[in-house]
C-alpha cells in the first residue's frame, strides 16, 4: 500500500507521515520516504548517520549501477521494521529529486510492506504529481483553522485540481487528517465530520519529540497517549481498507 501525505493549507504533514509509518511498523514492514520538493526537514529533527542524510538524492542520481529499490534499501535508516529515507534539506536539491536521472517513484511498489511518502505542501504544477497519481490513499493534512479547513475542503471537491491543466485525483481516495494545532479561529471537531474528514490528531509536541529522539511508538512513555491512540486508529482504518481491497 502506498500512502501519500501532503497538505494544501495546514501544518504537520511530515510528522503525520512519520507517525503513520511508525504505527504501521508495529505489525508490518513500513517505509517512510521524505520527498518534499521544497526540501526535507526530518534530518534537522532526528539523528541520522552521514550516509543516511539526503538519501533520496543518491537514489535519484546514483553513482553506481543499481536498481532504485536497492538504492532505497542502501540509503535508509533501518529501525526494526521501520525504514526511513530522507530528502536533501536544500530546496534546489530536493526539487531535483523529482527530475531524476533514474526514476525512483515506480520502485516504491517493489519495497516490502507499506510505503508512506511525504511530499510536503502541494501546489499548482508540483513536481510530486506522479506520487499523488500512483498513491492508493492520499492523506491531506490540515488544521481546524477556518481558512485552512475551507480551502482544504475545496481542494478535495476539485479532486486536487488547482488549475485547468492539473490532472485530477479522481481515482485516488483522499482522506483529510486534522491536526489540532494552536491556530486562530477554528472549527469544532463535531463540525468537521464527513466521509472525507477521517482523523483528528491532538497537538502534542512532547510525544512528537520523543519519536524524533528515537522512541518507538509503543514506548512505555507513550502509553495511553491521545496522539498515538488517534494515529493507531487511523492506520487501523487504512489497513482494514487494504485488506478489503486485496
Amino acid at each position: 500500500m502506498i500512502i501519500a501525505v501532503t497538505s494544501w493549507r495546514g501544518v504537520g504533514a511530515t510528522t503525520v507521515a512519520l507517525l503513520v509509518a511508525a504505527s504501521i511498523a508495529e505489525h508490518d514492514e513500513a517505509w517512510f520516504v521524505e520527498a518534499d520538493p521544497a526540501g526535507g526537514t526530518l534530518s534537522g529533527r532526528m539523528i541520522f548517520a552521514p550516509h543516511e542524510l539526503g538519501g533520496l538524492e543518491r537514489v535519484a542520481f546514483p553513482v553506481e549501477l543499481t536498481t532504485p529499490a536497492e538504492s532505497l534499501h542502501a540509503v535508509a535508516q533501518h529501525r526494526g521494521r521501520l525504514h526511513l529515507v530522507t530528502t536533501p534539506a536544500d530546496p534546489f536539491r530536493g526539487h531535483a529529486c523529482h527530475a531524476p536521472r533514474v526514476p525512483w517513484v515506480p520502485a516504491l511498489h517493489d519495497l516490502p510492506g507499506s510505503v508512506v511518502i511525504d511530499i510536503g505542501r502541494v501546489r499548482a504544477g508540483t513536481p510530486a504529481r506522479p506520487v499523488l497519481a500512483m498513491a492508493d490513499v492520499v492523506l491531506l493534512v490540515t488544521s481546524p483553522e477556518v481558512s485552512s479547513a475551507v480551502s482544504t475542503a475545496e481542494w478535495v471537491q476539485a479532486a486536487g485540481r488547482v488549475s485547468a491543466s492539473d490532472p485530477g485525483l479522481d481515482e485516488a481516495e483522499v482522506r483529510v487528517v486534522v491536526v489540532d494545532a494552536p491556530t486562530g479561529l477554528g472549527f469544532a471537531r463535531s463540525t468537521l465530520r464527513s466521509e472525507h474528514w477521517d482523523a483528528w490528531l491532538p497537538w502534542d509536541p512532547a510525544a512528537v519529540d520523543l519519536i524524533h529522539r528515537g522512541a518507538e511508538i509503543d514506548d512505555r512513555r507513550l502509553r495511553r497517549n491521545a496522539l498515538v491512540d488517534a494515529v493507531r486508529d487511523l492506520t487501523d482504518s487504512l489497513m482494514r481498507q487494504e485488506a478489503t481491497v486485496s
